[in-house]
């Protein structure tokens, strides 16, 4: 029989140091079969050694846990937020965790600033890429703090980053008898890398019938 599902909680920094403790405390309260351990990577810990990853961090969150519960990560007393970067971007690079999944639900009326709303009104998904784009920091500042200074931001997109996570939406609405698939994106300026996008979603969507693709660009949504 399986035992209960392991939770590594890493509280990070200002807000989430709030926050954290208090989602831990909710999904203690339903009773759910959840162990929980706790890190103290952030700025504290920064600040006192050093430390942003532990040697084997990464392999070892993958290896012996099934989530990974994270707060907000940044404070003013770390100028660089070198250890924010490390230990988010890090998360995501070297676990490779490329979809970025944001259920949105309303849970109450009087909640929602939109009149007329109601709870059943309100429920979908947002699925975004999370390792490539402009998170792959690929970029450079030439002159820097002089007029005539130049900074050079990329983004970057592989077949094979866009196909796997548009893949990954499609799938996820058909698992959950969602009837739709929209993608949203700035090809009209973005030509190239959202143009790779388009094309993706065209082909990767003909292979679910069964589903509504729509498109957008972003600054009508």
């Amino acid at each position: 029989m399986n035992g209960p599902k392991r939770i590594a909680v890493i509280a990070g920094d200002g807000i989430g140091k709030e926050v954290i403790p208090q989602a831990v405390n909710a999904l203690r309260a339903t009773g759910a079969p959840v162990e929980f351990r706790e890190f103290d990577w952030g700025a504290d810990r920064f600040l006192k050694d050093g430390t942003t990853i532990p040697e084997d961090g990464f392999a070892m969150l993958a290896r012996e846990f099934d989530a990974v519960l994270v707060g907000a990560l940044g404070d003013p007393r770390v100028p660089s937020n070198i250890h924010a970067k490390e230990i988010l971007l890090g998360m995501r690079f070297k676990m490779d965790l490329f979809a970025n999944v944001r259920p949105v639900k309303l849970l109450d009326e009087a909640l929602c600033p939109l009149k007329g709303v109601r709870p059943e009104d309100v429920e979908f998904t947002i699925v975004r890429e999370n390792t490539e784009g402009l998170y792959c920091d690929v970029g450079g500042v030439f002159k820097q703090g002089t007029p005539d200074e130049v900074a050079v931001q990329e983004d970057v997109n592989t077949r094979k980053g866009v196909e796997r996570v548009i893949r990954y939406a499609f799938e996820y609405a058909r698992r959950r008898g969602r009837k739709s698939v929209l993608m949203t994106d700035k090809a009209n300026v973005m030509t190239y890398a959202h143009g790779l996008w388009q094309r993706v979603f065209r082909e990767v969507g003909a292979e679910f019938p069964d589903i509504e693709k729509q498109h957008i660009y972003v600054d009508a949504l």
